[in-house]
């Protein structure tokens, strides 16, 4: 019997973006999908040092910081970074265009000055008590490093943050011929004012065909869970593309099947139609 794989996007396909956590009723169902051998597999924008924890899920592995790197078992076993150069050549053009950026690494994250008093001021107006639980997260303690202290690690993801003084124009007429450019909403939810900046022929698709190539899989069976449109590359890859009731409109064009909202037993709902649990 072959294995079908699973492929989950986090914040608004496995966890309620409301309650921060992961619905019971996802929980058990694919728990259920992985006591009959199925393969499950995190498939997120996050970095690798924000997907350490479960989730609420048993998973095999992940493919993080949208498709450049696959972990498998607590194991880097694939990953496909910028060139140093191109990466440092983009951080000049931010400068230049005014840009707000955050580097991902493997480890953790570094952000030029734009970004960081924009993850950080808001910070200021919130009671000590919410703030201090938020700081906690590793966003905040190693996603956001001084870029100064930046030394050459492998870069796996660059997100942007446009502000009304930047030269967005130039910087997108820079970046885009060269990387893979995924707009999306950014970190404080103003509507498309960031992006998502990949090495060419990276995204979440490339990241599932990674992980089915390594098993030596059947792409027949690979089954993935999005809502947003940096899910567009995997909703398309797998053969059998779910995306969310809450999730974005253009996403569900490309859906073969839309369920219901996360709260609503959306991912449970997805896999009694496809017969993978009871």
């Amino acid at each position: 019997m072959e294995n079908n794989f699973l492929f989950f996007d986090i914040d608004g396909t496995l966890m309620d973006k409301k309650t921060r956590s992961t619905p019971r009723s996802a929980a058990e169902s694919i728990k259920e999908v992985k006591a009959d051998g199925g393969l499950v597999f995190i498939c997120s924008g996050r970095a690798y040092y924000e997907i350490q924890e479960t989730f609420g899920i048993e998973r095999n592995g992940a493919v993080f910081a949208s498709g450049a790197g696959f972990e498998l078992d607590g194991k880097l076993v694939l990953k496909r970074v910028f060139d140093p150069v191109l990466a440092r050549e983009i951080m000049k053009k931010a400068k230049e265009c005014r840009v707000g950026y955050n580097i991902l690494c493997l480890e953790c994250g570094y952000s030029n000055p734009l970004w960081r008093n924009m993850v950080f001021e808001p910070l200021k107006n919130l009671p000590a008590s919410i703030a201090n639980r938020m700081l906690i997260h590793p966003f905040y303690t190693v996603g956001n490093y001084p870029v100064e202290k930046y030394s050459g690690e492998d870069i796996f993801k660059i997100n942007i943050q446009y502000f009304p003084d930047s030269d967005r124009a130039s910087f997108m007429e820079f970046v885009e011929p060269l990387t893979t450019y995924v707009p999306v909403n950014s970190q404080m939810n103003l509507s498309n004012s960031g992006a998502e900046i990949s090495p060419v022929d990276v995204n979440k698709g490339t990241g599932v065909l990674m992980v089915v190539t390594h098993y030596h899989g059947n792409m027949a069976n690979t089954y993935g869970f999005g809502d947003s449109l940096n899910d567009l590359e995997m909703i398309k890859e797998c053969a059998h593309g779910i995306v969310m009731g809450n999730g974005q409109e253009e996403l569900k064009k490309y859906a073969d099947y839309v369920t219901t909202d996360v709260d609503k037993d959306g991912i449970k709902n997805a896999l009694q139609h496809y017969g993978l649990c009871r």
